[in-house]
């Protein structure tokens, strides 16, 4: 099997479930609700895009889609969204906002792993990707030290692709307990 096929059958997967199985059956006005704690379905769609976004101008500076202009209006933090947990701010976003946002997101990602040739050895500068963000050298350490010297493959492994699928998972579970399971 060719591993760039690999990544991107995987990656459509995950997306594909995303929009089929939590954003078309959970309504917008709904996504910010937490049935039983955790993380609302809008908070996560917010931060696996933050993430995968950041991950891939790591990966391939100027191909993740910058932060949205109206997240700094909300939070004033170049960091936002970054962060596990939901922000104050976090009920006010616009679920079509943050949807588009993700769509953008998806779609570099996606352009991202079946393009050309991945060195996944190579070590990328997270330091200068933050920079290029606007999230100065205090932002995110736990970030910072959690991404800094890992190869390309351990960035598209986790923050591309795998805490997409993680965050996703999550979102089931409370699409479920909202009482929107297909099944």
């Amino acid at each position: 099997m060719d591993l760039t096929q690999w990544l991107v059958d995987g990656h459509d997967d995950t997306a594909e479930r995303l929009r089929g199985q939590v954003l078309a059956l959970v309504p917008p006005l709904r996504r910010a609700e937490r049935p039983g704690g955790g993380s609302p379905i809008l908070w996560n769609t917010l931060h696996i895009a933050r993430h995968a976004a950041l991950a891939l101008d790591v990966l391939a500076p100027g191909s993740g889609p910058t932060a949205p202009g109206w997240l700094a209006g909300l939070s004033g933090d170049a960091a936002a969204g970054l962060e596990e947990a939901p922000a104050p701010w976090g009920d006010d976003l616009a679920p079509a906002a943050v949807e588009a946002y993700l769509a953008q997101v998806l779609a570099g990602t996606r352009s991202y792993l079946a393009g050309a040739a991945i060195d996944f050895d190579a070590v990328p500068d997270v330091a200068a990707a933050l920079g290029r963000a606007g999230i100065g050298g205090d932002g995110v350490p736990w970030l910072r030290r959690m991404w800094s010297g890992r190869p390309a493959s351990w960035l598209i492994r986790w923050p591309l692709t795998g805490h997409v699928t993680n965050h996703v998972g999550e979102m089931l579970a409370t699409r479920n307990r909202m009482g929107f399971s297909p099944f």
